[in-house]
């Protein structure tokens, strides 16, 4: 069953990301399945504390994908590439649109995020296709790497 991505509190306090993927075998004919993902501390705030999301609440797709490029959304049990569940992403069409508030939030919340390299360009192009371009450019992402290579070499001066 596809659905759109949704809210879930699991237990007090700890919420989960439901959305539908599909299935990642290629010409594979089956319906797509409902997953879901743990949030991080910082997603969550961002969801439940900020956007003030409430259980069971469909989350906006902007907000939904934002969460799953950057691993805010992620699976405890596996090291799963960012990019390949985006592609595997399933929504029916319409759905919650975000507001302007809302997309400045996500905006913020990508720009203080570290991106896996395996999902820069997937990112950027998800930027470039959505609302999101009116607030972030793809030029105010950090990837893991330059992150650690801006460390580096704070560490050299010192």
């Amino acid at each position: 069953m596809v659905d759109h991505p949704r809210l879930i509190e699991d237990a007090p306090d700890e919420w989960l990301l439901g959305v539908s993927l599909a299935d990642n075998a290629a010409h594979n004919f089956a319906d797509p399945s409902r997953e879901e993902f743990h949030l991080t501390t910082r997603a969550t705030a961002l969801l439940v504390d900020d956007l003030e999301y409430a259980h069971t609440e469909e989350v906006a797709d902007e907000t939904a994908r934002a969460l799953l490029l950057t691993e805010g959304a992620y699976r405890p049990d596996e090291k799963a590439n960012p990019a390949d569940t985006i592609q595997r992403l399933e929504q029916p069409s319409g759905g919650k649109h975000p507001t302007d508030a809302e997309l400045e939030r996500v905006a913020d919340y990508l720009r203080n995020a570290e991106i896996d390299e395996r999902a820069e360009w997937i990112t950027e192009e998800f930027i470039e296709e959505s609302r999101l371009e009116s607030v972030v450019s793809p030029d105010e992402l950090q990837t893991k790497r330059n992150r650690m290579n801006s460390l580096r070499g704070i560490a050299k001066d010192l």
